[in-house]
């Protein structure tokens, strides 16, 4: 029989235990002949998640930080941890329905051109999630805040619902669920560390664009259940400074390229 192909879930935590516990549950129901890797940065959590993932999960390999550290810092020791042929971003607050990762798997063998995919996501009550976005142009983000959804080849921002679900290739999608082929990920770089919390996955989607010749799928045949924001809804104003100086960083380091874009999408 063929191997298993190994896939390597890299999951930054950040005090929510139970999400946590959620989410690791979902991960060992998942569907399909695979290998699972399951590998915790637990950024200094004061809410004993690390100590409880060692006890109630002893075949996750739990690495644990002295400070918060940041998501992008955790996800790339993560990564550098992993060992699998793909690699699985996932938020502690995402949970996995059986089929999720048989059907973003798929979406990557079927076609060659995707170097990533991203579920559909849904809130825990069922309402469908907002989860994929255009890169942030001057005129996409002016749209979205008008109420406009297109001006001529201008779109605004965030996808629509009826685009999530007719659009198989994406710009953006949050990096809260994506599977990643290996050399796809060395090809992109790890994620800038200069984006500590926000737009860190902007930027490693717009660098997957801009200098490699993938694509990345969004895999309507794959769900997830996503809590959205519940680390970072913990920071109060700081959330708000956190995101404004994160859109301000990507366009200082991208501003040239976003001028000359025509988006298609």
């Amino acid at each position: 029989m063929k191997a298993p192909v190994r896939v390597s879930f890299v999951i930054p935590n950040w005090n929510h235990k139970q999400l946590l516990d959620e989410c690791i549950i979902s991960i060992k129901a998942l569907t399909g002949n695979f290998e699972k890797e399951i590998i915790v940065i637990d950024n200094a959590s004061e809410d004993g998640s690390a100590e409880f993932v060692k006890d109630a999960h002893p075949s996750v390999i739990c690495h644990c930080n002295d400070t918060n550290t940041g998501y992008a810092k955790a996800t790339n020791l993560g990564v550098s941890l992993s060992t699998g042929q793909v690699i699985f971003l996932l938020n502690n607050d995402i949970r996995l329905f059986p089929e999720c990762l048989q059907g973003l798997f798929d979406c990557l063998s079927n076609n060659p051109r995707a170097g990533a995919a991203a579920p559909l996501l849904y809130y825990p009550d069922g309402r469908f999630q907002i989860s994929c976005r255009r890169f942030p142009s001057l005129a996409a983000l002016i749209l979205e805040q008008f109420g406009v959804f297109s001006i001529g080849r201008f779109r605004k921002w965030k996808l629509t619902q009826e685009e999530h679900i007719c659009f198989t290739e994406v710009p953006q999608p949050m990096a809260s669920a994506l599977l990643i082929r290996r050399e796809c990920w060395e090809e992109v770089g790890p994620l800038d560390e200069g984006f500590p919390i926000f737009f860190n996955d902007v930027d490693w989607c717009y660098r997957l664009y801009k200098d490699t010749n993938y694509t990345i799928a969004l895999c309507h045949n794959s769900r997830a259940i996503h809590h959205e924001g519940v680390s970072v809804n913990r920071l109060g104003l700081r959330k708000k400074i956190n995101f404004y100086k994160g859109l301000i960083g990507f366009y200082r380091k991208h501003w040239a390229n976003l001028l000359e874009r025509k988006d298609t999408i």
